[in-house]
């Protein structure tokens, strides 16, 4: 096939978030290798297949993040795959192991999707027959913005709904990885990129964003490589930090511009979050982490989990009376969502 004619269309869900970054990157990949690239976000059966009908794909390329997702998108992906288009299949919820149905997908990416290129251009289909490993970060490329131009950034806080928000991920897994509910403990190793300054200048340059979201497991700022590579930058920003993070890392943090974080707490019982959950986090790291959120003004969002193993009712008391004392956002989520296959 002439490499001229050669186009994929990615698809997803858009959960709240409404964007993807995994596509993203995978979009920027394939565009440096002269393939086309479109992007559709799964609304309606009417909707895709119009999109089918009315443009050409050599592959029509899907990927989910979690359950639900996956569930939304199997009858979209059928559609594709009766209408005689080659399907495959990746994202992070893969990844996790949980099944599929490969009457649908003609290849299952569960690992790293890197090479995906290489498979369209080259027929290599090592991707497919076991997990890959992407592991230096500071090889890839930056996102596709463009890719996603239009398509607002979601997450239920108007702190950052109302503006111009840009991703940017700069690790993959997390270095906290003991956390006996988190799924981020299945990944293989922990990465880093450390081109923080070059990315971010790059990218507020051209786009003028208004805040970037920081979407790592975990913001890598215990690794003295990646605040280094910050240098002197400044602009604004939300992340995912941990409750005991060090006072001086915090404030390292508020002065690069952060404006706001989430965390989790997960339990109101500091000895039943640390003992089953495996938290390693206590009461006073976490209050004195908000307070100093609060005297720097920065809002914050603290997360629960409820129906845990274990978890009774006086565990249960103490969680609610925890989330009436915090002032900023919390959210309170399903143990059973956060399972992975093997965990249930």
């Amino acid at each position: 096939m002439p490499l001229d004619s050669l186009k994929i269309l990615f698809c997803f869900h858009p959960l709240p978030v409404r964007w993807n970054h995994g596509i993203a990157l995978l979009s920027s990949l394939c565009k440096s290798r002269g393939i086309a690239v479109d992007l559709c976000l799964l609304e309606t059966k009417q909707a895709f297949f119009k999109v089918l009908k009315e443009n050409h794909y050599n592959f029509i390329c899907f990927s989910v993040t979690t359950i639900r997702e996956y569930i939304r998108l199997v009858p979209f992906a059928k559609l594709a795959k009766d209408a005689g288009y080659k399907t495959l299949i990746g994202g992070t919820w893969l990844s996790l192991r949980w099944p599929v149905d490969e009457e649908i997908f003609d290849g299952v990416c569960r690992g790293d999707g890197e090479t995906l290129p290489d498979f369209l251009l080259n027929w290599d289909t090592s991707l497919f027959k076991s997990p890959m490993i992407y592991r230096d970060l500071n090889m890839l490329p930056l996102l596709d913005y463009e890719l996603f131009e239009g398509i607002p950034l979601k997450r239920g806080i108007p702190e950052i709904d109302n503006k111009f928000a840009l991703p940017y991920i700069s690790s993959r897994g997390c270095p906290s990885n003991k956390c006996t509910f988190c799924q981020a403990k299945h990944q293989p190793f922990y990465r880093v990129r450390t081109k923080v300054e070059r990315d971010l200048r790059e990218i507020s340059e051209k786009y003028k964003p208004d805040i970037f979201f920081m979407g790592d497991a975990l913001l890598p700022y215990d690794s003295k490589r990646w605040r280094g590579s910050w240098r002197d930058f400044r602009y604004p920003f939300v992340a995912y930090i941990r409750a005991d993070i060090k006072p001086d890392l915090l404030l390292w943090l508020i002065d690069r511009g952060m404006k706001g974080c989430a965390f989790g707490v997960e339990s109101g019982d500091e000895t039943y979050r640390n003992t089953v959950l495996k938290k390693n986090l206590t009461d006073d790291q976490l209050w004195n982490t908000i307070e100093i959120l609060e005297k720097h003004s920065i809002w914050y969002s603290a997360s629960f989990i409820s129906k845990t193993p274990g978890e009774r009712m006086h565990h249960q008391m103490k969680t609610a009376q925890m989330i009436n004392k915090i002032k900023g956002y919390t959210f309170l989520a399903p143990y059973e969502e956060l399972l992975c296959p093997q965990e249930r």
